[in-house]
């Protein structure tokens, strides 16, 4: 089952192992993946887990199609069945992405809530089942041609894949968001 998904851009597909990188990460994100760092002893690569479009949806694939596509991006939605990492909740991550005013200090309590040390993997894969796009994983490094389903936005990009040696690459596209459900 497919259910860790990791979304980059073409120009950063390599065919081999690829590595989280202070100098490629979002200016603005740098000071609370600098404090994730120390929390979990490597610099991180984000993951979304689940098995749902939903889920995928956290990793930003989809953002590709918001823009036009001349000069718009060109992502890559890797997903796998087994990525090794820490699990984190979601839900909670806000509490470090706004925590510049108190220097990225994090009370035990909040890193409680956004580890949640005494759940099993198990526990963690039970809780996505229940809310969508609720865990997320990171990672040190990934080795990408071990995806078991690479997506991309058209068939130019599915061949250049191909070329530089992936397999089970698919254009697929999935919507920018979920309709109502009510």
């Amino acid at each position: 089952m497919l259910q860790y998904h990791h979304c980059r851009s073409l120009d950063s597909a390599v065919y081999g192992r690829v590595e989280a990188s202070p100098e490629h990460a979002d200016q603005d994100f740098k000071d609370a993946y600098s404090w994730l760092e120390k929390e979990v002893g490597f610099y991180p690569l984000f993951l979304a887990v689940g098995t749902t479009d939903e889920d995928i949806r956290m990793t930003g694939y989809q953002n590709q199609w918001r823009k036009i596509l001349s000069d718009g991006p060109n992502d890559v939605l890797f997903s796998f069945e087994k990525v090794e990492g820490v699990f984190m909740d979601y839900g909670y991550w806000h509490l470090v992405l706004n925590s510049s005013h108190k220097n990225y200090q994090m009370t035990d309590y909040e890193k409680r809530l956004i580890f949640k040390p005494s759940w099993p993997k198990l526990k963690w894969l039970k809780n996505v089942e229940k809310k969508p796009s609720s865990v997320q994983l990171v990672t040190r490094s990934l080795h990408l041609p071990d995806a078991k389903r690479v997506r991309v936005r058209n068939q130019q990009t599915k061949k250049l894949l191909e070329f530089r040696g992936f397999e089970n690459v698919e254009v697929r596209r999935i919507i920018l968001e979920e309709p109502d459900r009510y």
